[in-house]
């Protein structure tokens, strides 16, 4: 699985040596005396987004928690939140002022474009 790491006390997206466990817990190796370990790192400072294998149009890669354009059925545009629905076992866009939601990779919701993420407030959109 493919993700990229958030850091809330730097504000920014990290590419140090963090590791995911099969049980969703971040990690990252320590040197000790007895060789290198892994330690749990501070899962409130430290926020993960699965990579959910699809690109946007201009072939940004989509993470869970990303914000979409998406041009839908009748060529309508709209605005959302990538997330993944259970009910459905489907990544969708649930779209910001109506809640509806679209299924990701489909037909029905084309053209989609990475215009921002949760971890940005200067650009959320409402």
């Amino acid at each position: 699985m493919s993700f990229r790491v958030y850091d809330r006390k730097k504000k920014k997206f990290i590419k140090d040596n963090i590791f995911l466990t099969p049980d969703g817990e971040l990690v990252e190796p320590k040197k000790s005396l007895f060789g290198n370990k892994f330690t749990f790192v501070d899962q409130d400072r430290y926020v993960y987004q699965k990579y959910i294998e699809l690109n946007d149009k201009n072939n940004t890669p989509i993470y869970i928690g990303d914000y979409l354009e998406a041009q839908v059925a009748e060529d309508r545009i709209v605005q959302g939140i990538v997330t993944f629905a259970e009910e459905i076992s489907s990544y969708i866009i649930l779209c910001f002022d109506s809640g509806e939601y679209f299924t990701l990779g489909t037909e029905v919701c084309k053209y989609i474009e990475v215009v921002n993420n949760v971890f940005d407030d200067s650009k959320k959109k409402r």
